[in-house]
């Protein structure tokens, strides 16, 4: 069966199904003309694949469970989603007692946002909230169900409310335009945080060399005359510094891996790369955000 056949089976985009292929999910032989050739075998990894992702389980973990046939995070989800339609009956409930009585106190006080994410993008609206807390929805798809998130998502909006972070001119610019033509979907900001977080973790030592190399590049571009000196990288480092100045790395990052789980999970790996770029090739930031290279001694 050709993909596009198996496509129009199984309800799905091309698209998904070579996505699927990439990210390892799946892998289909090929007859003599280098066209795809599903079997019945393929068509069953595919159900099963769509059907995780009906259920929002992420690639990685998809990968685990066609590996493993372990049913203990099916399970997970099974309890995950009971718990889900409790609360969206809860809701419902609160929603027609307010169309009975009108009680608006009431109402008020107990029918929450269905997401922190929600909540975030009504607390923060507009471009400035956008600018700031785009690339944090993917991991704001969750319940506040602990006191310990209810206590950081309070802390985030008190610093939110209180900085005043002035963007960069052309920064700010360029986001405004990509905040009216913004057509990127939660779904697909998901899959690239998935895919970010997979790059990090299961990085190569042929990848993670590559990467060193680019890094050294652009420090080096960074930093050198006079290059160091344009408009846009001091603008960069001006910004930077603003930031910290607000607390932004001391008080809102924090926080955030407070509130979130999923992002708690990316910091730690971006910060552990970070960490070892740092460490092999001498990297560190100077009292004014400029990124500069340690001065090697004669013995190195």
């Amino acid at each position: 069966m050709r993909m596009n056949e198996a496509a129009e089976q199984l309800g799905l985009s091309q698209r998904a199904i070579k996505y699927y292929e990439k990210e390892g999910l799946l892998k289909v032989k090929r007859d003599e003309n280098g066209y795809r050739n599903f079997d019945e075998h393929d068509l069953e990894r595919l159900k099963k694949i769509t059907l995780y992702r009906k259920l929002g389980i992420a690639v990685k973990d998809i990968e685990n469970l066609l590996k493993t046939e372990d049913s203990a995070r099916l399970r997970e989800i099974l309890a995950q989603k009971r718990d889900q339609l409790r609360q969206d009956q809860t809701q419902l409930q609160l929603l027609e007692k307010y169309l009975n009585d009108g009680n608006l106190d009431e109402a008020f006080q107990q029918i929450d946002y269905e997401t922190i994410g929600q909540a975030i993008q009504d607390m923060f609206p507009g471009f400035t909230g956008y600018y700031f807390m785009h690339h944090f929805m993917p991991y704001l798809q969750i319940r506040i169900t602990t006191p310990e998130q209810q206590e950081a998502y309070q802390r985030i909006v008190a610093f939110w409310d209180t900085a005043a972070i002035k963007i960069p001119l052309v920064t700010r610019l360029i986001s405004h335009l990509q905040y009216k033509l913004n057509r990127l979907d939660l779904f697909d900001q998901t899959e690239m945080m998935e895919k970010r977080m997979r790059q990090m973790l299961e990085m190569s030592e042929h990848d993670y060399e590559k990467l060193k190399k680019q890094v050294l590049s652009g420090v080096k571009l960074k930093t050198s005359f006079p290059m160091k000196y344009h408009p846009v990288f001091v603008s960069q480092r001006k910004f930077m510094k603003r930031l910290q100045d607000a607390g932004y790395n001391d008080l809102f990052i924090p926080s955030m891996i407070a509130l979130s789980p999923a992002y708690k999970r990316y910091h730690d790996a971006l910060t552990a790369i970070n960490r070892r770029l740092c460490d092999d090739l001498g990297l560190y930031y100077d009292s004014n955000y400029v990124l500069r290279l340690k001065k090697k001694t004669p013995a190195q």
